[in-house]
């Protein structure tokens, strides 16, 4: 009646042979440090898929690109603001080398600020993606890692079988013990390090998703404020299409939006 609950899993570990005992602590220390970087990870992209999300409803509700820079030294990180930060500070970049050559009429290229934002989102695809090759590694590596303990196991209980000269239970216990424990850790670390993941990638990708969508509705501003129309010297006239406008709020020339 009372053999489960008087079962004590720590003799199975602790009358292990060196080997088995070994295998077993790495493996739950393998799936300890899972569980941290699971739960780690679970609260740092949540809180940065919020702060990304405010982030954006701020851009959409800024009067100017300018006036948002500005502002965006006291908001807190995120993902979308560093893409902002790092493709504003290179379009300042192009802005101020087009009115030293005096070209200021001209369709402006805007290749130096695309490969900026590309650089950004790497940048902060790695952020997403921290710690998330531990969880691959981890998912990968503990059931072999437990089929070695296995094995070990299994060879410990051969030995005592000749050592004892009997094949009794009683003798292959402790080895088949040992080697079914080594088994269940490192199911036990590897499934919930496969399961989280792939929930936790794909929220990645929801967040890279996101952050491509806005560096492509920047350049879009970029575009519709300096390119459209520009060969006719009206291109950085005015602001048309939803988004901050460029300066036109501010009430400052386009060569002085903002500091780099």
């Amino acid at each position: 009646m009372n053999t489960e609950s008087s079962f004590d899993w720590t003799s199975v570990i602790t009358r292990g042979g060196p080997v088995g005992i070994a295998v077993m602590v790495l493996l739950i220390v393998l799936s300890l440090l899972t569980w941290g970087v699971i739960l780690e990870r679970w609260r740092s992209l949540g809180r940065m898929q919020s702060k990304s999300e405010t982030f954006l409803k701020s851009f959409w509700e800024a009067k100017s690109l300018s006036e948002l820079h500005l502002r965006s030294k006291d908001i807190e990180y995120s993902p979308a603001r560093e893409i902002f930060r790092t493709a504003y500070n290179e379009m300042v970049r192009v802005i101020q080398q087009r009115d030293k050559k005096g070209v200021s009429g001209q369709p402006m290229p805007f290749d130096t600020v695309k490969r900026s934002l590309n650089k950004a989102r790497m940048v902060e695809e790695g952020h997403l993606s921290k710690n998330m090759s531990f969880l691959a590694v981890s998912a990968s590596a503990c059931p072999f890692i437990g089929l070695f303990g296995t094995v070990v196991g299994i060879i410990r209980a051969f030995h005592d079988i000749g050592v004892s000269g009997s094949s009794s239970l009683a003798a292959v216990a402790p080895g088949i013990s040992e080697a079914l424990l080594a088994t269940a850790l490192g199911l036990f670390a590897a499934i919930p390090a496969v399961i989280f993941y792939n929930v936790l990638a794909s929220r990645a990708r929801r967040h890279l998703m996101l952050l491509d969508g806005f560096g492509a509705d920047f350049l879009n501003i970029l575009e519709r404020h300096f390119n459209v129309g520009a060969s006719g010297g009206t291109g950085s006239q005015g602001h048309s299409g939803p988004g901050p406008s460029l300066s036109s709020a501010a009430g400052v020339p386009a060569s002085t939006i903002g500091e780099v």
